[in-house]
């Protein structure tokens, strides 16, 4: 069969277009909640007694998407395609919790080392109930925990609080960080009750109530 040159080149040009198409589709970019302050500090000044377990941390399945999904000023959700987390949210969180928590109590994570039987551990449980980024305004994390003691003494709670962290640039980067320093301020105050404080609210977390754990 003979095709003519002006099929030829119609095929030709109906390539091109679709090739041209595919390049123009927009980079996708990967995000992290272990910020850059988790992967560079140093080991802390003393070292705990006890380990942590920082659970698997659920979270609403609006947020809980691949990609990022940031509100608009007229109350819409949109969600950024080709803005994505490098990991499952919940994992993020775990992951993001666990070394704030390292840092602060000077302790290490069971997912790390073993603990062995009898082993003094701080069981650690987080439901985020909002995961909310608003572009140019803030980034905010609604969550009830709770800090359990096993094979040692000390009194567990339960508590909720809210962070809330200022944004006052436009563009992911801007949210994600401070998403990152949302999760540092959660994890100071459950770090707190783990010592056997009082969590303590601050500019950026409200504390909404705490009450004892039942053995």
């Amino acid at each position: 069969m003979t095709i003519s040159p002006m099929r030829s080149v119609l095929s030709l040009l109906t390539l091109t277009t679709a090739l041209a198409g595919c390049g123009s589709s927009p980079p996708v970019h990967y995000y992290t909640l272990q910020g850059p302050t988790a992967q560079t500090a140093g080991a802390p000044a003393s070292s705990a007694n006890f380990l942590i377990e920082v659970q698997p941390v659920s979270i609403t399945t609006q947020a809980d998407q691949p990609q990022l999904m940031v509100r608009t000023g007229d109350g819409s959700v949109s969600a950024l395609y080709s803005e994505r987390w490098s990991s499952p949210l919940g994992d993020e969180l775990r992951g993001a919790l666990s070394d704030a928590l390292k840092r602060e109590l000077g302790a290490l994570d069971v997912q790390v080392v073993k603990p062995g039987p009898g082993a003094p551990v701080w069981r650690v449980q987080t439901d985020v109930q909002r995961f909310d980024m608003v572009s140019g305004s803030m980034a905010q994390l609604d969550a009830t925990w709770r800090v359990r003691p096993v094979n040692l003494k000390g009194t567990g709670l339960l508590c909720r609080s809210v962070v809330t962290e200022p944004v006052s640039e436009s563009g992911v980067p801007a949210l994600i960080a401070a998403q990152q320093r949302a999760v540092v301020s959660l994890a100071g105050v459950m770090a707190s009750a783990i010592r056997g404080q009082n969590p303590a609210g601050s500019s950026s977390v409200q504390m909404l109530g705490c009450s004892p754990l039942k053995e």
